[in-house]
């Protein structure tokens, strides 16, 4: 998801520290003393290699939730559905009605970050308040056209129905929301060595940049993330996270 700046440097870093890199490697299986890597050699046959290891750290990703399969098994447009629940422009579920997904569960044509998947969820807080407000001045219009019929004069139902007009109005100004547009803040990544890279979306171009400034600015970033501006009447001791 990095420039090729960057992905470069970070490599070039990775190898000064004597870290291997293997692309295009399928892991074909585990044993306690050593990993069977699949790659294809030169002369385009595959290869079965036994990498011996003393500490495996294991990080794939995620598979679909119990929860989240049995739904798309029940959902004919799911059929063909993989990674996650495939979702419109306003993260409804395809197929269902009421039904909204977001995050790793979904799939919205964004990569699978925490960031897209916090605007998601700020996107569908938004919308849920939209519907709430819709539901109470649709019930209001509805009063209101039962109170103009049984009107005692003119009069009155010409009140009644400039409250209609204004509220006809507002229901407009609620309803105009439009779909899900992600908007890219940037991405930081620390690489070791006390080194980030960062790729930062600026006026109309990105920022790429890497190393040991951009470390003290990754970091500055992540534990600002830790405050809040909001006050309580006592204080909960703990500690940042910076993932």
């Amino acid at each position: 998801m990095f420039s090729k700046q960057l992905i470069d440097y970070t490599e070039q870093t990775f190898k000064e520290e004597t870290i291997d890199i293997r692309t295009k490697t399928m892991v074909k299986n585990v044993t306690k003393e050593y990993i069977e890597a699949e790659y294809v050699g030169a002369d385009g046959k595959k290869v079965l290699e036994k990498i011996p290891y003393g500490l495996l750290v294991w990080a794939t990703g995620n598979a679909v939730r119990p929860v989240v399969k049995d739904l798309m098994s029940q959902i004919p447009a799911q059929a063909d559905a993989r990674r996650g629940l495939n979702v419109n422009e306003y993260l409804v579920v395809k197929g269902a009605e009421n039904i909204w997904a977001v995050g790793d569960c979904a799939v919205a044509n964004y990569a699978p970050t925490a960031q897209v998947a916090a605007q998601e969820g700020a996107f569908l807080a938004r919308l849920f308040n939209q519907m709430a407000k819709t539901e109470e001045i649709e019930t209001e219009l509805k009063n209101l056209s039962n109170a103009q019929e049984t009107a005692a004069n003119k009069d009155a139902r010409d009140q009644i129905f400039g409250n209609i007009k204004d509220l006809q109005k507002r229901l407009r100004r609620v309803n105009s929301m439009g779909p899900f547009e992600y908007s890219h803040q940037g991405s930081l990544a620390y690489i070791g060595s006390e080194k980030a890279v960062a790729d930062i979306s600026w006026l109309t171009g990105n920022i790429a940049t890497g190393g040991t400034v951009t470390y003290f600015f990754w970091r500055s970033a992540y534990l600002s993330m830790c405050f809040s501006s909001k006050l309580f009447p006592f204080e909960i001791p703990g500690s940042c996270d910076q993932d």
